[in-house]
């Protein structure tokens, strides 16, 4: 797969569009929340209370919501140092074996994340009095979803005889 130029297909292609578009709306949002912020704090000697806190769930939110399509179209940061010794015949596994270890990663991540986010439905942060499971399981399902894409890309590679994840 070209990085960046393949969309996903079909229903599941406009899911992850989707997600990531919202990502993209929740740092808009992050961006004037912090703009405003920095002002009330600096102007008026006002600052809102649990930046930080209102900070930490929003990333949370958008690194999960946008993860999958980031690694659908190749468009997270890439070293290739090893991508000449891979060319070779016998190592052109290696590269379908990394995204099924990371799809199993991602699956436990959210599996982990799940079951975490059930039982924690009482706990809350500090400041804003916010509950943690909506977020636990948000990272859940951002990280079942991002599985899932590293398994088609797995099974997409291996149709194609030459396993990569890219």
């Amino acid at each position: 797969m070209d990085k960046g130029d393949e969309q996903p297909p079909g229903p599941f292609g406009r899911v992850l569009r989707w997600l990531a578009l919202a990502a993209g709306v929740l740092i808009l949002l992050l961006t004037f929340y912090t703009v405003l912020d920095v002002v009330m704090r600096y102007v008026f000697n006002a600052p809102f209370r649990g930046s930080l806190e209102f900070t930490q769930f929003s990333m949370a939110a958008i690194v999960f919501l946008g993860l999958a399509y980031c690694g659908w179209t190749g468009g997270h940061v890439a070293v290739d140092i090893l991508e000449r010794p891979l060319e070779k015949p016998g190592l052109r596994w290696v590269p379908l074996f990394l995204s099924l270890v990371s799809a199993a990663l991602f699956a436990t991540i959210a599996w982990y994340s799940f079951k975490e986010g059930m039982a924690t439905t009482n706990r809350f942060s500090n400041m804003l009095r916010w509950p943690h499971y909506p977020f636990l399981l948000l990272t859940a399902f951002g990280s079942a979803v991002y599985a899932a894409v590293l398994v088609i890309q797995a099974v997409r590679g291996l149709r194609a005889g030459s396993p990569t994840s890219e």
